[in-house]
C-alpha cells in the first residue's frame, strides 16, 4: 500500500514575520500569510484530495481551509481533520523570544562558538541534536527533545496510514520544523538544511515501510 502525502507548510503568521521562536503558540496569519494559502491552494487546485488534514494550531487549520477553498477537485472536502500529532515542535521557554536570543542562549548552554542566529544553530546541528539541545538548555525543563517529538509525529503517520488506501492523495498542513525533521529522518539532513517557505509544498509517497521524497519545499509547481 502506498499513497501521496501532500505536505504543507502553514502561511506566514506575525512571529515569523517578527523572527520569534513559535511551536505551540497561537499568531494569526498575516495578509501575506494568508495570500501563502491561497497561492498554494492554486497550485494544488487540480489535485483530486480523498481526505484533508492539519495540526490543531490555528496557522495550519487556516491554511488548510484557504487551500481548499480553491481546490476545484475535491467536491466538498472543505475543512481539514485536526490532528495534534502534527504540531509544531514545542520550545518550552522559548516560546516566543527572538530567534537569535533564544540561538545564542542555547548555543551558549551546549559550549557552541560563532551562533549569531538560529540558522547558524541548524546549520551546526542534526535536526534531532537541535530537539535534544533546545530541551537540554530549557530552564524550565519543557521543550520537547526528539524522542517525545518522534512519538507523537510517527503516532501521526501510523494513523494517517491506517486511515488512507492505496493510491490517494491527501493534504496535510503541518509546520516548518516538522517538515524538516520529517526530510532529516526519511531522506537527508542535506536536503533539511533548507528552510521550507511558507505555503511551501512538499510531496511524500507514504508505504507500509517508509516514506520516498518526491518533491521539497516547492513554491512554483502547478501539479
Amino acid at each position: 500500500m502506498s499513497f501521496n502525502l501532500y505536505l504543507v507548510r502553514h502561511g506566514e503568521t506575525y512571529l515569523n514575520k517578527y523572527a520569534r521562536m513559535q511551536g505551540w503558540s497561537n499568531a494569526p496569519l498575516t495578509d501575506k500569510g494568508i495570500s501563502d494559502g491561497y497561492a498554494a491552494g492554486e497550485r494544488l487546485s487540480n489535485i483530486r484530495f480523498d481526505a484533508a488534514y492539519s495540526s490543531d494550531l490555528q496557522r495550519a487549520i487556516h491554511t488548510a481551509e484557504y487551500i481548499l477553498s480553491r481546490n476545484t477537485q475535491s467536491g466538498d472536502l472543505m475543512a481539514p481533520t485536526q490532528m495534534s500529532q502534527f504540531r509544531e515542535e514545542f520550545f518550552g521557554f522559548y516560546e516566543g523570544l527572538p530567534s537569535a536570543q533564544s540561538a545564542e542562549q542555547i548555543s551558549h548552554a551546549l559550549g557552541l562558538e560563532g551562533i549569531a542566529s538560529y540558522a547558524d544553530l541548524m546549520s551546526k546541528l542534526t535536526q534531532d541534536d537541535a530537539m535534544d539541545a533546545i530541551s537540554k538548555a530549557d530552564p524550565t525543563g519543557d521543550a520537547e527533545d526528539a524522542a517525545t517529538f518522534w512519538a507523537r509525529a510517527e503516532n501521526g503517520l501510523d494513523e494517517l496510514r491506517r486511515n488512507t488506501r492505496d493510491g490517494q492523495n491527501i493534504l496535510l498542513v503541518a509546520h516548518g520544523t516538522v517538515i524538516r525533521n520529517l526530510v532529516y529522518k526519511y531522506d537527508s539532513h542535506e536536503t533539511a538544511k533548507e528552510k521550507p517557505e511558507n505555503g511551501g509544498v512538499t510531496v511524500w509517497e507514504v508505504s507500509d515501510d517508509g516514506m520516498k521524497l518526491k518533491a521539497y519545499n516547492d513554491t512554483t509547481t502547478n501539479w
